[in-house]
């Protein structure tokens, strides 16, 4: 996400989404991350990603740097297009985890796994997993 699309989206905005949904990162340990991207602007080092990230009060938001898939210190990573990602920040979405839900299944939003799943579920990720209709968890553990 470019500078200018930024400051469209405030912090505030991203942590009121995540505070009306608190109980879906209930399980998660300290430290768990998850970050968005624009497709539009992924381009390191000028790109930006939405980080949320478990702290012992639940979910923050924050922006920072993307560095570049080798690196990114990101559990989950989510990459839309612009307008997508408007929509999930706009408290009229009635449903935004429904929306992330439908459209990772339309393939309008990506989902890169970064951390192997015994360590995501080590991490407390089963509930946010589950809320999306993820398979990949699977029943046996």
């Amino acid at each position: 996400m470019h500078t200018e699309q930024i400051a469209q989206l405030e912090l505030a905005g991203w942590q009121a989404l995540l505070f009306r949904h608190k109980d879906i990162f209930r399980g998660m340990l300290p430290g768990a991350r998850i970050g968005f991207l624009s497709k539009d602007y992924f381009e390191p080092p000028s790109a930006i990603m939405i980080v949320w990230e478990a702290g012992t009060h639940g979910m923050e938001a924050r922006y920072e740097p993307f560095p570049g898939f080798e690196t990114v210190k990101i559990d989950l990573l989510f990459i839309a297009d612009n307008d997508v990602i408007r929509r999930l920040h706009d408290p009229d979405t009635p449903t935004p985890f429904a929306e992330i839900k439908r459209k990772v299944r339309h393939r309008d939003i990506l989902l890169y796994v970064v951390r192997p799943r015994d360590e995501l579920l080590e991490c407390g990720y089963e509930d946010f997993i589950d809320s999306l209709g993820l398979s990949f968890m699977g029943a046996c553990r």
